[in-house]
Order: C-alpha cells, then sequence, then structure tokens
C-alpha cells in the first residue's frame, strides 16, 4: 500500500556575492551529495515545497551527522556542483526576480457573537485566538513584513498586534475593513486594499494586512485583478474557499513586468494556521 508523500520545506538561500548572487548548498556526507537546505525525511516519499530566501543574519556554521559541509557558490558552480538535476534546475531561478509580499491575513479566533453584549467592533480574541496571534510573529517575520494594516475592529488589531510590538512597527487602523465598513463601502475598502498593495509594490516593502473572512475572497480576487498572475502561472486555483480558517493567510509576491511596466504576482501562496 502506497503512503501519502510527506510535506516538507526546502530554501534556495541567496546573497549578493562580491561577483554576483551566490547559492548555499550543504554537503550530506551520508548520501555523498550537494544539495539544497530542506527537511529531511528518510523512507517515505517526500513532496518539497521551496521557498527563495535571502540571509539577515547568520551564526557559525557546526557540522553535524547530517551536514558537514556548506558552500557559497555562483550559479553556474552550483548548477555544476549539485547532484540532483531538479536542484538545479531551482538554483537557475536564483537570479529570477524577486516579489514583494502582500500577506492577506484573517483575524484569530475570536469570543462567539452570542457571548459578546457590546458592539461587534470591540469583540475580542479568545485564548486560543490569543495564543495564534502570538504563533504569526514568526510566521509573519519570515515575510519581513515592514508594515502593518488591520480592520479597526478589535480581533483583527489584537491579531497583529503582538508582531507590531516584537518589531516595533506601528499598527494602523483601517475603519473601511471592517466588517461593517465593507457593507457600506464595498467599493471603498477594496479600493483601499488595492492602494495598499500599490504601496508595498512601488516601495518594495512587504506589508500584512489583517480582516473579515466574508470579504477576503473577493478582496484578494480584486487584488488579483490589479496584478495579474504571470502567464506561467495560469491559471490560478483560488487560494480562499468560501470558509476562511481563522489565523490563515495569502500571500501575492508582487513586481513589475520588466516589458511593460506594470504590477504582476509571480507567486501566490496560502496558509492555515
Amino acid at each position: 500500500m502506497s503512503r501519502e508523500p510527506i510535506v516538507a520545506a526546502g530554501c534556495l538561500v541567496t546573497r549578493h556575492g562580491r561577483k554576483g548572487i551566490e547559492v548555499l548548498l550543504i554537503h550530506r556526507p551520508r548520501y555523498h551529495d550537494w544539495s539544497l537546505p530542506k527537511g529531511k525525511v528518510d523512507g517515505v516519499p517526500k513532496q518539497v515545497h521551496y521557498w527563495r530566501a535571502a540571509v539577515v543574519d547568520a551564526q557559525p556554521f557546526v557540522p553535524n551527522d547530517e551536514v558537514d559541509r556548506t558552500r557559497w557558490m555562483s550559479i553556474d558552480k552550483a548548477v555544476a556542483r549539485i547532484t540532483r538535476p531538479d536542484d538545479a534546475v531551482l538554483v537557475k531561478l536564483a537570479d529570477d526576480p524577486i516579489g514583494t509580499p502582500f500577506v492577506v491575513l484573517r483575524h484569530g479566533n475570536a469570543v462567539k457573537r452570542v457571548e459578546w453584549s457590546g458592539d461587534d467592533v470591540d469583540r475580542p480574541l479568545d485564548e486560543s485566538g490569543e495564543a495564534q496571534a502570538e504563533k504569526l510573529v514568526s510566521r509573519l517575520s519570515a515575510y519581513g513584513a515592514a508594515r502593518v494594516h488591520s480592520s479597526a475592529a478589535r480581533r483583527c488589531s489584537d491579531t497583529v498586534r503582538p508582531y507590531s510590538l516584537a518589531t516595533g512597527i506601528p499598527l494602523a487602523s483601517e475603519p473601511t475593513l471592517t466588517e461593517q465598513g465593507f457593507h457600506d463601502g464595498p467599493d471603498l475598502a477594496l479600493e483601499r486594499a488595492g492602494e495598499l498593495m500599490m504601496d508595498a509594490w512601488r516601495g518594495q516593502e512587504a506589508v500584512v494586512l489583517c480582516g473579515h473572512r466574508p470579504y477576503l475572497p473577493q478582496l484578494v480576487d480584486h487584488l488579483l485583478a490589479l496584478c495579474p498572475g504571470i502567464p506561467a502561472a495560469d491559471p490560478w486555483e483560488h487560494p480562499l474557499p468560501d470558509t476562511v480558517p481563522t489565523a490563515s493567510m495569502t500571500v501575492l509576491h508582487v513586481h513589475q513586468d520588466e516589458h511593460s511596466g506594470e504590477p504582476q504576482t509571480l507567486a501566490l501562496e496560502h496558509h492555515a494556521h
């Protein structure tokens, strides 16, 4: 009986060297091979999702049983040295353009409406939602979010507040993106979300926007209409079902098309909490 593949993560790690872009390779003594860093699961089929990553800090490498050497190499040298052809294909992408992440996030678990007697905009996170908000700090840090925007509803602002406090990035409140704000003026709300994404693209600064389940699928559709996907990425598989899990996020990686100069979406990913 065949097993379902284990889902693992890998990284195409790059840095700017003296002669251009360099790629990090690792040597695994058990297999006597050179490869890209990735999760390790032996003896079962494995499906690896790769992310492109840039060095923001470094510690001295300590050899171990799994990886005994690391090397920074130019793209050409890395392609020649790496063992697996599939990895070589990924290395060749190291010189491709990098998109700016725009993170669309749903708030964490909130106190149920029937259990809250105050205004809905003041309804807070419950205990599990507070835990989700804390876990989001490391997840949002991975995208280097430099600006934080949230619906003015408390459950949204409290979802991204731990990240704001941990990074010192101010939290900007968006009244048009509350549930009531979207109900009263959907065009204004979508326009505001589009402005935030265009600002992220022009400034090349990753942005997180925290909002509400009822309108998030429509909002993502609107953003994709503003920044269509590159032809190689068509057709899009819609990242947001009607039921969007709490603390889940969709990330659009936006870049300027080198020919038209217009914004385009290079990649899109969705993560449940």
